[in-house]
């Protein structure tokens, strides 16, 4: 009997991890200011070209009276749905063990906030990969392997087919009005594609957001060296707006949009300036960054450990609260929607207002509205066909008799210059 249920708890622990989507996301409170991207350059995609020079680079801080204890990390191969290669087992996409230390750690100096701030590099005199495809990693304390504190998701590329596209603010829902279409392409002349509508998926991400990801399953032409998306209503996306921004850079003076500074010992406080909603107005172009966010202090050339954390209120004045959740968005929530980001009304002082601990930086982030199952910009941002949005396209290859989904092709396309 023992057996057996030992069995059973095996198989259900497999089926949940083979079923699970990985996500970059911190999953104990500790866990601050994940960063993924490519050979340490912020404003990089963590998109890496297989069997080339570059590197994927995590880092994060954890604010914890136990931050001297060893972290580890594992580093599982996913699927074009970032789930698990089941059928895969790590000495095969691999070069190395998958059980390493993170040996880049150091803890903070002259900051209010005590934190230790830890950096990983993939691949590493450990461990290397083998295979192009979505990768997740999971670190967690040496002592305590099941206890998962984040994960961090990265792709690797391998290119084999080419993407063309076309943008427009002309769809087939409106003209020039609330929305962009987009036109995808992809072209595979050197593959010898059998079954392109099962052996291919293809999925476009705006702005790195996830909850409006789209995967295309529908092409409008399709033959033995070209798929076609033309007229479809997966590639439309509501057009929103540019990001809101500001910079906590320096505790001496206020940064942009940042309306004042308070220090409630022993920590500080940073009060960004009260939003207001942009929805039913002319469209203002700004130039910000796609909803990224990059970590530096104008005291110090060491922001990794000398950057501090400040209580960061947000307010956004509107004189009665919607029916509906608003959440604050960008990449530092993780493009996540949890209860943490997730804007509470105050009838006192007729706005919705929230309190992050972040990282001394520049910011760029955004109010949406939970519809349904989807968030929309519409009700807060407004949706202006102007707008200037980053898409990616993916492009993922899995021939008949493969176990695992290869990333052969991707296009990075911005709706109008900056």
């Amino acid at each position: 009997m023992n057996r057996f249920k030992l069995t059973v708890i095996f198989l259900l622990t497999c089926i949940t991890a083979w079923s699970q989507a990985y996500r970059t996301l911190a999953i104990s409170p500790e866990i601050h200011t994940i960063e993924v991207n490519i050979n340490g350059d912020w404003n990089r995609e963590p998109i890496m070209k297989l069997n080339s020079n570059e590197y994927v680079h995590i880092g994060f801080d954890r604010i914890s009276e136990n931050s001297f204890h060893r972290l580890r990390y594992r580093i599982t191969h996913c699927d074009a749905n970032w789930k698990k290669s089941k059928e895969l087992s790590d000495i095969e996409y691999l070069d190395g063990f998958n059980d390493n230390p993170i040996e880049d750690d150091a803890p903070s100096i002259n900051t209010t906030m005590i934190y230790t701030h830890f950096n990983l590099d993939i691949p590493n005199r450990d461990v290397k990969l083998r295979f192009a495809g979505n990768y997740a990693v999971e670190v967690y304390e040496e002592d305590n392997p099941d206890n998962i504190l984040l994960m961090a998701c990265f792709s690797v590329l391998d290119t084999k087919v080419n993407v063309g596209y076309v943008i427009s603010t002309n769809t087939d829902i409106d003209s020039n009005k609330e929305h962009q279409q987009l036109g995808i392409t992809v072209n595979f002349p050197n593959l010898s594609i059998r079954e392109p509508l099962s052996e291919l998926k293809v999925f476009v991400q705006q702005n790195n957001r996830i909850d409006n990801e789209r995967q295309l399953t529908k092409p409008s032409f399709i033959n033995t060296s070209r798929m076609i998306y033309e007229h479809s209503r997966d590639l439309i996306f509501e057009a929103g707006n540019e990001y809101r921004r500001f910079e906590t850079g320096s505790y001496r003076a206020n940064g942009m949009n940042v309306a004042h500074i308070k220090y409630d010992k022993p920590y500080y406080s940073m009060y960004i300036a009260t939003d207001n909603v942009r929805a039913n107005r002319s469209y203002s172009y700004d130039q910000d960054q796609n909803g990224r966010f990059v970590i530096r202090s104008r005291e110090s050339n060491f922001s990794d450990t000398e950057a501090d954390y400040f209580f960061t209120h947000f307010t956004l004045a509107m004189n009665e609260p919607l029916l509906e959740s608003i959440y604050i968005n960008g990449d530092f929530t993780n493009n996540t929607f949890s209860d943490k980001y997730e804007m509470k009304y105050d009838y006192n002082t007729k706005e919705y207002k929230l309190t992050l601990l972040l990282k001394q930086g520049l910011y760029n982030y955004q109010y949406l509205t939970k519809m349904g199952n989807n968030y929309s910009t519409g009700p807060i941002e407004g949706n202006y066909f102007e707008t200037e949005n980053e898409y990616t396209i993916f492009v993922y290859y899995r021939p008949i008799g493969e176990r695992y989904d290869s990333l052969i092709g991707l296009t990075r396309l911005q709706s109008r210059e900056k």
